[in-house]
């Protein structure tokens, strides 16, 4: 192993109980490296009622033709709660439907979309739990499109929802919805809805704030999900069976981008090895990076991020020399593949050699 300190210094020691949050539980996240910068009871299965609506959105965009003409059945507009009043016999847009999906959480929206691209609700339920099955989150389970839960149910935490969130921002065409103020839509009958978005921080109530989803049922209470950016510095707040749902997200906010600056802990290209370090781990081939890495570290300097290069598993054969790890405060947060990079065998040919080697290969050739 390899390791490098690059900065020391102690742990922070704010709690997340010092900003009054009302919510029963919540997580402030960065968008890029999914660091939690604070949580309260952050892993504790909760109803999350529409909040759910951001995965059939990201489902439906990973899976589905945005242009496709969606029937409006029975099934669809006898969904009971919030709704776009979608009239029967007529057909909307994929696309459309998300938008009043993600602004005015029509749960007759949901069905449509879900019967569309997963052929009925419960093919498209399975695709739910898979995707976030592919995140790796083991603490959701999802039973239906929308959120309603009277006779079905979805479970999920504060922080699992973040990932969902994280995951549904990297998707460019997710965050042009999610942020929209307001969308008009003319259904294939000609009928024409205008939908405001009901997030009330993403219409104007917080100056940072650029896509988010509302959600409330008598079980679950409020819930709330919203992401904010400035400069550099992109964050998600969750909150769960909130009181003052509103204020938690600001405040929440208010504390990340007040302390916290996004930093780059490794820069893409070659890594630099002393030459202890190459003649203890036998390394002959220069090795590189490919990718940039960035974290969120505290601007009171409390982050401790280390480096630990492992060259242990890395088959001779391959470009792919092994893997190094980036520690934020004695924990892993990221591992980065690490390359060799080949270096070109020289000769003492003359130009006037490789030239006259060229034009016999090419003639050859023909």
């Amino acid at each position: 192993m390899v390791a490098g300190l690059l900065i020391t210094a102690a742990l922070p020691t704010f709690n997340v109980s010092a900003l009054g949050i009302s919510s029963e539980c919540a997580v402030l996240m960065e968008q890029i490296s999914g660091r939690v910068l604070q949580e309260k009871c952050g892993d504790n299965k909760m109803y999350i009622a529409s909040i759910t609506k951001i995965l059939t959105a990201l489902v439906a965009l990973e899976n589905g033709d945005l242009e496709q003409w969606v029937d409006i059945d029975y099934n669809v507009v006898r969904q009971v709660g919030s709704s776009l009043y979608l009239a029967q016999g007529d057909q909307v847009k994929l696309i459309d439907l998300l938008y009043g999906l993600m602004l005015r959480s029509g749960n007759d929206s949901a069905m449509a979309i879900a019967q569309a691209v997963g052929g009925d609700e419960e093919g498209f339920v399975a695709m739910m739990n898979d995707r976030v099955r592919e995140m790796g989150l083991v603490n959701s389970a999802f039973q239906n499109p929308s959120g309603l839960d009277e006779n079905s149910y979805n479970l999920s935490t504060a922080k699992d929802m973040a990932v969902i969130m994280q995951n549904a921002m990297n998707n460019p065409i997710f965050r042009e919805i999610a942020g929209t103020t307001s969308h008009r839509a003319t259904t294939q009958n000609g009928r024409t809805y205008v939908w405001r978005n009901k997030h009330r921080l993403v219409t104007g109530d917080y100056a940072y704030a650029i896509a988010g989803k509302t959600g409330f049922t008598k079980q679950a209470r409020r819930t709330l999900v919203t992401s904010a950016q400035k400069d550099n510095l992109e964050l998600i707040v969750v909150t769960l069976k909130a009181g003052d749902d509103w204020n938690d997200h600001r405040n929440l906010f208010n504390y990340g981008f007040e302390n916290y600056q996004l930093q780059r802990v490794l820069e893409v290209g070659t890594l630099h090895l002393t030459d202890a370090q190459r003649k203890e781990h036998g390394i002959t081939d220069r090795l590189f990076v490919r990718r940039d890495v960035f974290l969120p570290l505290n601007i009171d300097g409390s982050d401790q991020v280390a480096t630990n290069l492992d060259l242990k598993s890395a088959p001779e054969n391959d470009d792919q020399a092994g893997t190094l790890q980036i520690l934020l405060n004695g924990e892993v947060q990221e591992e980065v593949p690490v390359y060799r990079l080949r270096e070109a065998v020289e000769t003492n040919d003359s130009w006037l050699d490789r030239f006259m080697d060229r034009i016999f290969r090419r003639g050859d050739a023909q």
